[in-house]
């Protein structure tokens, strides 16, 4: 009994709470923003990026193209558009590398990153919407 009456007193309680806020509407809400540090994210790109050199120095375009295979599984088994860009993604770095040698391979991977060097290593930030 004493368990529903405390049961009870909280929700009348907080009835009035909740009511206010609901009719508030989404804008009146304040979001908190988390930071997420992506170390991981990091580190397993490094991971494929090294794979990829180690595998293309041992066994030539078929090794790079073996640990490509690997990371984009399931993008080759899922078909069409996605199977597409993973087979442009596997066989781009290799072309590149296969008719300019190592600096192709460089400026490909330049061209497919652009976006990520301009924010980073020349602090470029995107436009902002005017309102």
């Amino acid at each position: 009994m004493a368990t529903a009456g405390c049961l009870l007193a909280v929700f009348v309680l907080s009835a009035p709470l909740s009511v206010d806020a609901a009719s508030k509407g989404h804008h009146a809400v304040t979001r908190l923003h988390h930071h997420h540090h992506h170390r991981k994210k990091l580190l397993k790109q490094g991971g494929w990026a090294g794979a990829g050199f180690a595998a293309g120095q041992a066994a030539g375009p078929a090794g790079s193209a073996a640990v490509g295979a690997a990371k984009y599984r399931r993008d080759l088994k899922a078909g069409g558009k996605r199977r597409a860009k993973a087979v442009a993604k596997i066989g781009g770095p290799i072309a590149a590398g296969a008719i300019a040698g190592p600096v192709g391979s460089a400026g490909y991977a330049a061209v497919e990153h652009r976006h990520w060097i301009k924010r980073h290593i020349f602090h470029i930030k995107p436009h902002r919407r005017r309102r």
